[in-house]
């Protein structure tokens, strides 16, 4: 019978500093400028949930062409 041998336990690396919160109001201001000049596009499947895409201006017939409607 052999005798076992055990691996040494390798230390796994310090994880980087988490991401400092943002607050909720922050957020939302980030993702009004990110969506500021599109157009806001609904598509509402057979059970009522209500799909929206914010898409550029050029692209609104290509979107009206899958069934969204615009705001």
């Amino acid at each position: 019978m052999s005798t076992p041998t055990k691996r040494p336990r390798v230390r796994k690396p310090a994880e980087a500093a988490p991401l400092p919160a943002v607050s909720h109001a922050d957020s939302l201001l980030a993702l009004h400028e990110r969506e500021e000049g599109k157009t806001v596009m609904y598509k509402q499947d057979a059970w009522g949930h209500i799909e929206t895409r914010f898409v550029r201006t050029q692209n609104v017939a290509a979107w009206e062409a899958k069934g969204f409607t615009a705001r």
